[in-house]
């Protein structure tokens, strides 16, 4: 959907008016002007969240370009003040959706004395125009983003003009409009390269930045994601062999893991998963473990799963092991929050919505547009490629695939290169808390530590049990790292005191 063309923006939000009763209130108007309007939220009405639209300039070197309309849902402090202290949130992806997740947010301790901002950064979510690719989704979904990129050329939009430096710039436009002198960071995930370029281009909004699971632009990403991986699966192999319980279930877990890979490759099995059938080979289970180890509340199940793919006797045991890999079913239950009882996701609104612009939470063209131009032409493939080749079989074709997909992937979506400053470490003065965790399989603790090196100001909190998204996670590792997250939002000089991260550093292994 785009923005781009007036009349089409009219025609799809009174298509959407027609499914939700929602109405944009800019597509009834003949002329955009640029700030920030108050609106009906995109999805359920809920108590203390208000919503509306930031409308920024496309690119703003053109003095009449096109405009680009951000989704933004103000979360207001629950302790009832009015003037709570502001903090916004940036969400990972590139191409995720802060929006999305409105529900789960009204349950973090952060929302208790602040007020939280959450805005759909251009190109994703509910924002207009989307970058999301219909094209790339489904079971019918091909693998060639040019379908994606040739239709949203077609409707007028730079694919250049999304990228980490505008969308700081956007930041900067969204905390002036909602009439802020600074706000506190909160960056998980990519949403900390989003942050660290704040500090960089716009520090004076800035009172101080928490980020999470830390993407910093210096870093060579093929290369660091390929150390993340290999990194995460050697923790869950030396954590499990270092515990008593977990060694003698699983003696030979590394070993079993890849034999596994690719007994599965040679020979893939179909299972049941989620009332649906799925072929199991061994990187569709390597795939399924990837995206695990981001969630510290699985990781105590990994070797149990992993056990029983390696050593099944009947189709059960491969649907079992593969639905504790892929997270999809846990053997006990966690405890863990589920949120509001309205979630944003599950509801008729949102699912019509998707209807007409595919799955919001991942716009895959956004992704495409910030890593092209700053990561994949900034660094040397080739250079990681030696590294994923050192790696045990299978992972190792597997991780060589990955790099050269993303190549080609870049060379048809067709971004120039960016400025060089997006390759190098930020420096700032501004004070800043760094989190990361050992079990994290894409933003390793060592990049947490390479972007430390140019924040004067800054502290790391490296959490030995933990995944990908510590502050966001309802564990004991998770409860941790909210409470030194709060009090540094509440004084980023006093000194933290880090003994629950001792506390939570030791997982326990599920045994059945």
């Amino acid at each position: 959907m785009s923005l781009l063309q007036r009349g089409r923006t009219r025609l799809l939000w009174l298509v959407l008016a027609m499914l939700v009763g929602v109405l944009h209130p800019l597509a009834a108007q003949d002329e955009v002007s640029l700030g920030f309007e108050e609106w009906e939220c995109p999805f359920p009405a809920m108590e203390r969240v208000t919503c509306g639209y930031l409308v920024v300039p496309e690119d703003r070197s053109l003095a009449d370009g096109a405009t680009i309309e951000l989704a933004v849902a103000i979360i207001s402090a629950a302790n009832g003040d009015p003037d709570a202290p502001a903090v916004v949130y940036l969400e990972g992806g590139p191409g995720g959706s802060a929006l999305f997740g409105t529900d789960s947010f009204l349950t973090h301790p952060v929302t208790e004395d602040y007020t939280l901002i959450l805005f759909d950064q251009r190109g994703t979510g509910f924002s207009v125009p989307s970058l999301n690719c219909p094209e790339l989704e489904g079971e019918d979904g091909g693998d060639d983003p040019a379908a994606c990129r040739d239709r949203l050329q077609d409707e007028g939009i730079d694919l250049q003009m999304y990228s980490t430096a505008t969308s700081a710039a956007d930041v900067n436009d969204l905390v002036l409009a909602l009439g802020y002198e600074q706000v506190k960071l909160w960056g998980i995930s990519y949403g900390t390269k989003l942050g660290l370029t704040v500090l960089r281009d716009f520090p004076e909004i800035v009172e101080s930045a928490v980020l999470d699971s830390v993407y910093p632009p210096e870093t060579d990403d093929y290369e660091v994601q390929t150390e993340a991986v290999l990194g995460a699966l050697n923790t869950l192999f030396d954590s499990c062999a270092a515990d008593s319980v977990c060694s003698e279930a699983y003696p030979t877990l590394e070993d079993d893991f890849y034999a596994m890979l690719e007994a599965l490759d040679e020979n893939p099995v179909t299972v049941g998963v989620a009332e649906d059938e799925l072929t199991l080979d061994g990187r569709t289970v390597y795939e399924a473990l990837f995206t695990t180890l981001y969630d510290t509340e699985a990781l105590p199940f990994l070797p149990y799963g992993i056990d029983l793919l390696a050593h099944a006797q009947d189709v059960n045991d491969y649907a079992e092991g593969y639905d504790i890999v892929s997270n999809n079913a846990l053997p006990v239950e966690t405890g863990g929050e589920s949120g509001s009882a309205m979630p944003v996701a599950e509801s008729d609104e949102v699912l019509a919505y998707m209807d007409e612009v595919g799955q919001i939470d991942d716009a895959e063209g956004m992704a495409f547009s910030v890593d092209c131009q700053e990561e994949y032409q900034l660094h040397d493939a080739e250079s990681a490629i030696p590294l994923a080749e050192s790696a045990p079989a299978p992972v190792n074709t597997y991780l060589v695939d990955g790099i050269y997909s993303n190549v080609q992937n870049c060379e048809i979506w067709g971004v120039e290169t960016a400025d060089p400053i997006e390759g190098e470490r930020v420096v700032s003065d501004v004070p800043t808390l760094l989190f990361a965790g050992a079990f994290d399989p894409i933003t390793p603790i060592s990049s947490a530590e390479s972007a430390l090196e140019g924040l004067s100001n800054g502290q790391l909190m490296a959490f030995p049990s933990a995944g990908h998204g510590i502050t966001a996670a309802d564990t004991e590792s998770g409860a941790c790292a909210k409470q030194l997250m709060l009090a540094f939002l509440a004084d980023a000089t006093a000194e933290l005191d880090t003994q629950c991260i001792d506390e939570t550093s030791v997982i326990e292994f599920y045994v059945p």
